[in-house]
């Protein structure tokens, strides 16, 4: 009988060992399937630090070639044709956000307007896009302390680079412009508290095989007899300037105009 008893005593024991082992499996194969189910979810986006390149820096350009420059007659100057060098368009658009579409994905942009509080003035503004080199133009906008800040980047629409162009001051530079051939681009930044000064940055166009490097400082020029209204490209390595200075006349500021051209190698 006592034998009988045992045999019942230790098949009960067994049988609940492997209730108890069946539980923990199953729970720790469904905490499994939950932690995967976490990892897969989509990840914040956030902009990829490798592919933002920052070109346009003062100590850069101070060792590289300065352009200099010759007057000519406004008639030379209205001899070149002006092209427009970019295309626009209207992005898609969602409240106070815009996206912009590119090859490897969609990039959402809060709109540059005044949000009052904290956040007043702040945002991005879109330009337009560069067909042949395949480039969006964005402006980062910014106040702090009642002082305005921009900075100008160049998106690219086939590999997400970011080529952010510093600015010579606090506001953003002025659309670049690219030459004839899209072989370089150049741009410029008046300066706000004077009226006859400007700082004007050409970039070379390199091979887009290293991305990296497919916008490069190339030349520079500080000026402190005109501000820039224009610039027209003549050829791939010349352009001209509609350059003026602003003089104080019959209780009121007036642009003088004077024309410019330069030429590199």
């Amino acid at each position: 009988m006592r034998i009988i008893q045992f045999l019942i005593l230790t098949i009960l024991t067994i049988s609940c060992n492997d209730n108890k082992s069946t539980k923990i499996g199953f729970t720790e194969k469904k905490d499994t399937i939950s932690k995967t189910n976490l990892s897969s979810e989509e990840p914040v986006l956030k902009t990829d630090s490798v592919k933002k390149v920052d070109i346009g820096y003062a100590d850069t350009y101070e060792k590289l070639p300065k352009l200099t420059f010759e007057t000519i007659t406004e008639r030379e100057f209205l001899s070149l044709e002006s092209i427009k060098p970019m295309q626009t368009f209207k992005p898609e658009q969602n409240g106070n956000f815009f996206y912009i579409q590119t090859a490897l994905k969609k990039h959402k942009f809060k709109k540059y307007r005044d949000y009052g509080g904290e956040e007043s003035w702040s945002g991005f503004e879109y330009l337009g896009y560069y067909a042949t080199s395949k480039l969006f133009a964005i402006t980062e906008n910014s106040t702090s302390e009642n002082l305005g800040f921009g900075q100008l980047f160049l998106l690219d629409s086939l590999n997400d680079y970011n080529y952010n162009i510093i600015s010579f001051g606090d506001g953003a530079i002025e659309l670049p412009i690219p030459s004839i051939n899209n072989k370089y681009f150049v741009y410029f930044y008046n300066s706000v508290y004077e009226h006859k000064n400007c700082d004007i940055g050409v970039l070379k166009v390199n091979d887009r095989l290293n991305p990296k490097n497919y916008l490069s400082e190339y030349a520079s020029y500080y000026s402190q007899d005109f501000a820039i209204e224009k610039i027209v490209w003549k050829t791939d390595n010349s352009f001209y300037v509609k350059g003026y200075e602003e003089v104080y006349e019959n209780e009121k500021w007036v642009k003088k105009y004077k024309y410019y051209k330069t030429e590199f190698e």
